[in-house]
């Protein structure tokens, strides 16, 4: 059709446990299946006009999150659709086609995750926290200045962790609700440009907008337990994710290298304190740590031949520990997560959808074995 509205991508992001992903656009939203690669559906705004006439969805979606794999999505407009605008976040059930909920705010909505109990939405200076059940505010956070809406929230019902920066620059807050504590962590010297959690909420990981390490901390104690480096030029780092055994860590970045490292250290480190904490209640298998020990010691990361210098002499650069293996792709803005049989998943904010195998025993370049154009996938 001659006057078909040309599809751009505004919004990419994976549900929570990282099995589907969505993306917003001009003209409304799309779901697809993360691996094995597969278009689920989509809604557009002609289409939501026809079913049901008081959500016009006439304009762009600049986010679109998933609750798992439910019919329960957040969609938040954009400074160009006349009906919802940035500072409303509309609760949508996409099967009986309705609006549950509309929350609204002072500010432009910059972040948004959701729970199966909780919905943390993230703006300039606040984060505000609501009950998913009956939609009523639970806790407003106020944070330091934080204009890219960082946070990191864990998925688990377990607990309740929220990590996000701190008012003075480098810093990190993780307040954790069942313990309420909120601890400061000294992450970083420069301002925060992204933290993650894992699922369960026993690691945090945090770069600054410098994106040339990332740090790996015990979200329980603030302790940081390793760091990984990217590499010594300046680049956005856009995306940081665990491994689904927190064995392995992958990040993206504008430069449009993902590259992976190994978790060894830090699954070591975290053993040991949780082993020292054991020791001082009751007795530990040590068997089955060495076991363990074994296991993590299988993949290392890459060391610089120099690592034996002073920091005064550059140590502190040589010795970092870099990625074990990497994906070159071309695209500045991008998303990852760890497939099935060693693989990365990457989605990239031009339409791109990459899988590529790692070579887990020597590491190095992976193979892309799957390239594919998502918004060509319609059926």
């Amino acid at each position: 059709m001659e006057n078909e509205k040309k599809i751009e991508i505004l919004y990419i992001g994976f549900n929570q446990d990282f099995k589907c992903f969505s993306v917003g656009t001009n003209v409304g939203f799309r779901i697809y299946n993360t691996d094995p690669f597969k278009f689920n559906f989509e809604r557009s705004n002609l289409l939501l006009f026809i079913i049901i006439i008081n959500i016009v969805m006439d304009g762009e979606i600049s986010m679109v999150v998933m609750l798992y794999r439910s019919n329960i999505l957040a969609l938040v407009g954009s400074e160009n659709n006349p009906i919802y605008n940035k500072n409303k976040v509309i609760i949508w059930d996409d099967y009986q086609k309705k609006t549950l909920s509309e929350l609204k705010f002072s500010q432009n909505i910059l972040n948004l995750k959701l729970r199966k109990d909780k919905i943390a939405v993230i703006c300039n200076d606040k984060i505000y926290l609501f009950s998913l059940n009956s939609f009523q505010s639970i806790d407003i956070i106020e944070t330091g200045e934080n204009p890219h809406g960082v946070v990191g929230i864990n998925y688990s019902l377990e607990k309740t962790i929220i990590a996000y920066p701190d008012k003075n620059k480098g810093k990190i807050r993780i307040k954790n609700y069942e313990k309420s504590s909120n601890i400061n962590v000294n992450a970083h010297e420069k301002t925060i440009g992204i933290i993650t959690l894992t699922i369960n909420g026993d690691l945090m990981a945090s770069a600054t907008e410098m994106g040339t390490i990332i740090r790996i901390f015990d979200s329980d104690n603030g302790n940081m337990i390793q760091e990984v480096r990217r590499g010594k030029e300046k680049a956005q780092i856009k995306c940081i994710c665990f491994e689904q055994n927190n064995k392995f860590i992958a990040a993206t970045s504008s430069r449009g290298t993902v590259h992976i490292w190994s978790l060894s250290t830090a699954l070591k480190n975290f053993k040991k304190e949780a082993n020292n904490l054991e020791t001082e209640t009751g007795p530990n298998d040590d068997a089955g740590e060495k076991k363990e020990n074994e296991e993590i010691k299988s993949i290392e990361n890459k060391r610089s031949i120099f690592n034996v210098l002073p920091n005064f002499l550059g140590g502190e650069f040589f010795n970092s520990e870099w990625s074990f293996a990497q994906v070159r792709i071309k695209e500045q803005k991008s998303i990852c997560t760890f497939g099935s049989d060693n693989t990365i998943i990457i989605v990239c904010s031009n339409g791109k959808y990459y899988k590529a195998k790692i070579p887990m025993e020597n590491g190095g370049e992976c193979d892309i074995i799957e390239e594919e154009n998502i918004l060509e996938k319609n059926e």
